[in-house]
């Protein structure tokens, strides 16, 4: 089975569409024998890519079909329950059939591949709705489980081939997009997993459900923004239940497509101040729910998926969206959040947290579109006043985190937060003789924390370089970068203050 993925451009290049379609038989057979299942799953998605402009040629002949082999291939996969092997087979499907020129019949080839997912979807479901309601039972509670697992599975299935039509996803007019039929079978599924409370306290399946639903608004945004509202609505209601990540990495994939996707604002009946607006309520009330669970249940250092995916939404809102951001009114609480999770965080949490707040306090020094510097601009005078109350905090987070207190992975997002702060406060006062007196105090206080390695003279040295090299602005970041770094090894020791010297002589 591995042999024949090895050499899958040898076979595509040299045999007709009928010997490949023998080699696909095969290797679905192989499926079924376990030792043999993942390499012949793999197998299958590399023949199917290498092959898949010659099996399309193949199938617009007329009476031609390949859905049945297609679909054979999938059901052997998904007999395996092997996620691995459904993932594989899925996307060497979905690759072929967007292959085919004739959008009717890629239309029907995507149809029949996905039917036995859906239809195992189904079934999974009506397993957890008919053992959820019989109580008190460890054998029904098992038998949830074992459903809710499968039902993971097969919804992660289907992402997968929505994801690989996304190059075909333009293709014809929006009624008729590849995944139109799909879409049709799929829903009523969709919607029912969505309302059944036992699928919603499963962290798999409610996973697999929004990532389903994300794909299919990237892929499908026309098709998708007539749900959106009600979408919304249930997204909301399931991070209010379960405070599930994934239902915040909605909403980032939301606010990117709309500022991306003219056409889902469209289908959504939403004009630019009606999207601003409904992404404004939804941050507010997001963050509320949030603030309440961190301080109330439990510490972000205790929910560090939830802390990245909240920041990593607020970074989406600076870029997409920054007039929801701005205007929401619980922005100060989560900058001021953000503030306490540089050191409530592990590696992730905190990397996400100190990209939020390095491009939202250097917004001007970021490439955006001309529109969203001009509303960033009316919100400039906020921004600052929220450094000029957490910069001294956020400093010594920095400097402590470089200085030994962080992993050495996040050292670089530290320096750039850093470097961002002191690019933003110099720039703020062009043409002045002598660094900012604020700055100053901040970096002289954080440095002054470490008074084991870093004496008056070294700190007084080390702000003086990192001061000038902010003045030369963007193009001396890097440099700036260096710099922390190696005050980083003096602080912990590794290093003596003859490294500053190459900083102070040029």
């Amino acid at each position: 089975a591995n042999f024949l993925g090895c050499y899958s451009t040898v076979w595509a290049s040299s045999f007709p569409p009928q010997s490949m379609l023998e080699i696909l038989t095969y290797l679905s057979a192989a499926i079924s024998v376990s030792a043999a299942a993942e390499a012949a799953g793999k197998s299958i998605r590399l023949v199917l890519i290498a092959s898949a402009g010659k099996l399309a040629k193949a199938a617009a002949s007329p009476g031609a079909d390949i859905s049945v082999a297609l679909t054979q291939s999938m059901e052997a996969a998904l007999s395996t329950n092997n996620a691995k092997v459904m993932a594989n087979v899925a996307e060497g499907c979905a690759r072929v059939s967007v292959q085919l020129r004739d959008t009717p019949k890629a239309r029907a080839t995507l149809s029949a591949v996905a039917a036995p997912t859906i239809l195992r979807a189904r079934s999974a479901l009506d397993a957890i709705i008919s053992s959820s309601s019989v109580e008190g039972s460890g054998q029904a509670a098992g038998q949830v489980d074992a459903a809710s697992q499968a039902l993971a599975s097969y919804l992660g299935v289907l992402r997968q081939l929505i994801r690989f039509c996304d190059s075909a996803s333009s293709r014809g007019r929006a009624g008729e997009s590849l995944l139109s039929d799909v879409l049709t079978a799929a829903w009523p599924v969709l919607n029912d997993i969505s309302s059944h409370p036992s699928c919603r306290a499963n962290e798999a399946v409610l996973s697999g459900l929004l990532d389903v639903h994300s794909q299919l608004l990237s892929v499908v945004p026309v098709l998708i923004g007539p749900y959106f509202k009600d979408l919304i609505t249930f997204v909301v209601k399931a991070y209010e239940e379960s405070f599930c990540p994934s239902a915040l990495e909605y909403v980032s994939a939301a606010v990117e497509s709309f500022d991306t996707e003219e056409s889902i604002g469209v289908a959504a009946g939403l004009d630019e101040n009606g999207k601003e607006l409904i992404f404004n309520q939804l941050l507010a009330h997001l963050c509320q729910c949030t603030f309440t669970h961190v301080t109330q249940t439990k510490r972000p250092n205790e929910c560090p998926q939830v802390i990245k995916a909240l920041f990593e939404m607020a970074q989406r809102y600076l870029i997409f969206c920054p007039g929801a951001l701005c205007q929401c009114p619980e922005f100060a609480s989560l900058f001021g959040l953000a503030v306490a999770c540089l050191t409530e965080g592990e590696v992730e949490s905190t990397r996400a947290t100190l990209i939020f707040l390095t491009q939202l306090i250097g917004w001007k020094h970021i490439r955006l579109p001309a529109a969203k510097n001009y509303k960033l601009a009316q919100f400039a005078g906020a921004i600052d006043n929220l450094l000029a109350q957490h910069g001294e905090v956020i400093t010594k987070a920095c400097l402590g985190g470089l200085s030994g207190g962080a992993p050495q992975i996040l050292l670089p997002s530290y320096s750039e937060c850093l470097f961002s702060i002191m690019q933003h406060i110099i720039s703020s006062t062009p043409g002045a003789d002598e660094p900012n007196s604020v700055l100053c105090t901040w970096l002289r206080s954080a440095l002054m924390a470490n008074t084991q390695n870093i004496t008056p003279e070294i700190g007084t040295s080390v702000i003086k370089i990192l001061c000038d090299l902010a003045k030369e602005g963007t193009k001396s970041k890097q440099k700036a970068k260096m710099a922390l770094m190696d005050y980083g090894k003096i602080a912990k020791g590794e290093a003596s203050t003859d490294i500053l010297l190459a900083y102070s002589m040029t």
